[in-house]
């Protein structure tokens, strides 16, 4: 089962981010270079999503950036063909107001991807609204990344759900109700057959949380623990902030991680047939 583990790991990410971000580092080429070093045989580049009309410093590019990124990761694809398939994607909120404009990168901008990463909603001042910063044990805010967070997933719009317990962050009790949020987004991944995926990137964190009940913010113990009983599909992601991050993540912690709740991540075959069956992208 290591072994099997291992095999996984070492073949493909699709949480890829860029400077343009504002919170990474590394040229686009050095996260092909690192990749290709460690073995991969798919890289999937998805920076925050670029929003027209907003402003978001330190979240995301601005919307005149969005031509240069499509640009710099196409150029990618063909310089290094046969060497590594490279996918052009971004991470993305689900906000109604902006359903339309994805579905048009879809069709005219060549995407192959999105994947649903629900920080935040924007306000009609387009100013953020965190579901995971700030207060702690907001159930009013995570109810409402729930609720958003269930209807990106019927939406269709998406290969999957990045970091789905990231809402975890800043709880401290473990209550019914939260088990009961766990259990909902779940099940919701099995209905709209939406893969969650177990995020390394939570694994540098050391907060509250992990002092009170002895678990990282995410990936989180408690929420995998149901989504294996449940039975949801699920993928390995990076969140590569930096090149090195591609091949330095703490590959022992997570294999025991995913044997200890039997968890059993999409192979590489397995996520390109999600991939090239995407509606949209083939619209």
């Amino acid at each position: 089962m290591c072994y099997y583990y291992r095999m996984i790991l070492l073949t493909f990410n699709l949480h890829t981010h860029t400077t343009r971000c504002g919170h990474a580092i590394g040229t686009d080429e050095e996260y092909v270079l690192e990749a290709i070093k460690g073995s991969y045989h798919l890289l999937g580049f998805s920076d925050h999503i670029m929003l027209p009309g907003i402003v978001h410093e330190k979240m995301r590019a601005s919307f005149s950036e969005i031509d240069e990124y499509i640009s710099s990761i196409n150029c990618l694809k063909e310089k290094y063909k046969g060497v590594i398939d490279i996918k052009l994607g971004f991470e993305a909120e689900y906000l109604p107001q902006f359903v339309e404009y994805y579905k048009t990168l879809y069709r005219e901008k060549g995407l192959d991807y999105l994947i649903l990463g629900q920080h935040l909603q924007y306000d009609e001042n387009g100013l953020p609204l965190y579901y995971w910063r700030e207060k702690t044990d907001d159930m009013e805010k995570i109810l409402k990344y729930k609720n958003d967070l269930i209807e990106g997933m019927k939406s269709g719009l998406f290969l999957y759900v990045a970091h789905p317990d990231i809402f975890m962050h800043n709880v401290t009790v473990i209550s019914d109700e939260i088990i009961g949020i766990c259990r909902e987004i779940c099940n919701a991944s099995v209905k709209y057959d939406i893969p969650l995926e177990i995020n390394l990137g939570g694994l540098g964190y050391s907060n509250l949380k992990a002092q009170i009940y002895g678990t990282n913010p995410y990936p989180n113990h408690y929420f995998w623990e149901i989504a294996n009983e449940i039975g949801c599909k699920c993928v390995v992601g990076v969140d590569a902030h930096n090149p090195g991050k591609l091949t330095s993540y703490k590959c022992e912690f997570v294999i025991s991680f995913m044997e200890r709740f039997n968890l059993k991540p999409l192979t590489l075959d397995e996520i390109n047939v999600y991939i090239n069956n995407n509606k949209l992208r083939n619209n």
